[in-house]
């Protein structure tokens, strides 16, 4: 059989995504020939696919990944953006073939934090959102990155959980720097803010890595100043770096507010700490406690309480915790593992659906 032409598809995540491109791609990579079609610049690593640019303002790259699903040479498309799905709906239905929409989002539950929704328009756009979710689960394939999504749909869909693919991290250090690192998108629903105050209460070095809202990064920094604060801000870094600056931490933050879109999800970079070997400190959500609650190395503490978040820093780096966090690593990564070869069996079949009629 011909190896399948796979199209992954991201017109807002940044190439760089986590899941899409060093989970999902790289999967896919064993079993297809992968396109993928990000925003410019694109991913700081191309290895094993080709590259489509999505050029230009957020219309543009729309009109762009449009095209390219309605006109490209693939047997299975996977969009990430829930703005594509009428796209993806048309390729399915004029092209007869298979698109899949994975979903690591609850869109309807974002809305009340997207900047650019004016408040009195929030219900409206949140009908929107769950009206194109009614669409893709109509004519797409769907697959899940947790099994709480499932709520947003009428129908059961497979759940590939969004856990680290630690077989390409590097063996735990024995000791950290004595520094706390935050790894995702820096703003201000992640209670970066909240973590700035907490380290500087308790003397600790704090290291965020990833791209930041431009206000928000001002703001810190000014705030670090005023603090007398250790704080460093790397900016967006490719996924090895990223890995690398992880490594020497001495404790891992996952600082989420309690909000809507976050109360019932796990926040995926809590595990990636712990199959490094670095103890965590998270908020206390239900969807964190769930996953998180009974694992040694673990502080869970109450969403934006900056004492109880600096109290458990000064616990959290002790030589001590961070023997006890490595000593775990191999359990860890064995529990909580990218399904790899359940996504390549997975996408085997599809690659054979091409032609059935869209999904009822």
């Amino acid at each position: 059989m011909t190896a399948p032409a796979i199209l992954v598809l991201t017109t807002v995540h940044t190439p760089d995504d986590t899941r899409i491109r060093e989970r999902l791609v790289r999967s896919l990579e064993e079993i297809g020939r992968v396109t993928y079609a990000t925003r410019v610049p694109g991913p700081s690593d191309m290895s094993g696919l080709s590259w489509a640019r999505l050029p230009g303002g957020r219309i543009r790259r729309n009109l762009a990944a449009l095209m390219l699903l309605v006109r490209g040479k693939w047997d299975i498309a996977i969009l990430h953006d829930p703005e594509t799905i009428p796209a993806g709906v048309l390729a399915r239905l004029t092209r007869r073939a298979v698109v899949v929409f994975d979903v690591h989002e609850d869109l309807p539950a974002q809305i009340a934090y997207k900047d650019w929704v004016p408040a009195p328009l929030a219900g409206m756009f949140r009908g929107i959102a769950r009206g194109l979710y009614r669409l893709a689960e109509r004519f797409l394939v769907l697959t899940l990155a947790e099994p709480g999504y499932d709520r947003l749909f009428d129908k059961s869909h497979p759940v590939f959980p969004n856990f680290p693919r630690s077989s390409s991290f590097p063996a735990p250090l024995e000791s950290g720097d004595g520094s706390a690192v935050y790894v995702g998108d820096i703003t201000r629903a992640r209670g970066l803010e909240d973590a700035l105050e907490a380290t500087a209460r308790s003397g600790i070095r704090f290291v965020a890595v990833g791209r930041g809202e431009e206000t928000l990064v001002e703001a810190m920094t000014s705030r670090a100043r005023d603090l007398n604060a250790e704080l460093e801000l790397t900016g967006p870094v490719s996924n090895p770096e990223a890995l690398k600056r992880m490594s020497v931490a001495s404790v891992g933050l996952s600082p989420l507010r309690d909000e809507a879109n976050y109360r019932h999800s796990l926040p995926t970079k809590t595990l990636e700490y712990l199959a490094m070997g670095i103890p965590v400190v998270a908020s206390d959500l239900p969807g964190t406690r769930a996953v998180l609650e009974g694992l040694d190395a673990v502080w869970l503490v109450p969403p934006g309480d900056i004492d109880a978040m600096a109290s458990a820093f000064v616990q959290a780096v002790r030589p001590e915790v961070k023997r006890t966090a490595v000593e775990q690593v191999t359990e860890l990564r064995t529990r909580f593992r990218w399904p790899e070869d359940e996504v390549r069996a997975f996408y085997s079949a599809l690659a054979g659906q091409r032609g059935i009629p869209a999904p009822n």
